[in-house]
Order: structure tokens, then sequence, then C-alpha cells
């Protein structure tokens, strides 16, 4: 479903008339960097459902009294957070599946384990040599 969303099927005439507003206004979104159309070969602009409701949000906000630029921060950070929320579910699944092997016994020594490192060590320096009397 999340597939169908964006795919890029509607030429800019349809999503205007879809969206209830001039094709200009559309040309100038993208201008502005609130919308990024698929463009074909031949550089037509297509335009997904998941466009359409980007746009509908803009719609919403420049409604509410919002300024383009306004929009776009919103827009920015809308996307970060969606980012965000994909990458922590990415780190509770690998989590949950580190938990599950280590559960069942089947634990990989860690690489630090099994490499021999051939450095020497360092000593700190006292911090009241570094700063003096």
């Amino acid at each position: 479903m999340a597939d169908e969303r964006r795919e890029a099927v509607y030429i800019i005439s349809v999503a205007a008339d879809l969206a209830g507003i001039h094709p200009q206004t559309l040309r100038i979104y993208e201008r502005r960097g609130l919308l990024s159309p698929y463009r074909t070969a031949g550089g037509t602009r297509r335009y997904s459902a998941a466009d359409l409701e980007r746009l509908g949000l803009i719609q919403e906000l420049t409604a509410d009294g919002i300024n383009i630029e306004g929009v776009k921060r919103i827009l920015e950070m809308r996307d970060q957070i969606e980012r965000l929320e994909k990458q922590v579910a990415r780190l509770r699944r690998l989590l949950g599946e580190s938990e599950q092997r280590h559960r069942s016994g089947t634990v990989p020594r860690p690489a630090a384990a099994r490499i021999t490192r051939h450095l020497p060590d360092l000593l700190r320096p006292d911090l009241d040599e570094l700063l003096g009397p």
C-alpha cells in the first residue's frame, strides 16, 4: 500500500484539479522546494497520492496563515521525524533480535575478543603537569 501511495501517476493538470488549485501554484511550490514530483524522461511532472497528501497539508498550513518558508520548515521537520521514527523502529527490531539471540544462547563473540591488537599502551599525562603551577 505504501508503494501505491508513492506511484506517480497524476499529470500536473489532474493533480491541480484534485487539489483545487491552479497548475502554476504546483510549479511555484516545486520551485520553493515544497514538492518534488517525479519527472518522466521527457520532463513531464507526475504526482503521486503521497504528493497530493503533502499538497493538502501545504494548503492547510497556508490557510492557517503560515508563510511558504514556515511551511517548508514544518515539512522538513515532519520528514525528519518520519526518518527518525523509521530508524527507531529498525533499532528496536535489531535490539529485539539481539535479545532473542542472547536468551537462546547463540550470541556471537564480540569482534574485539577475536582481534589481537598490537598497539603500544599510552599513559595519560597527569593533569597537574599539563596545567602547570
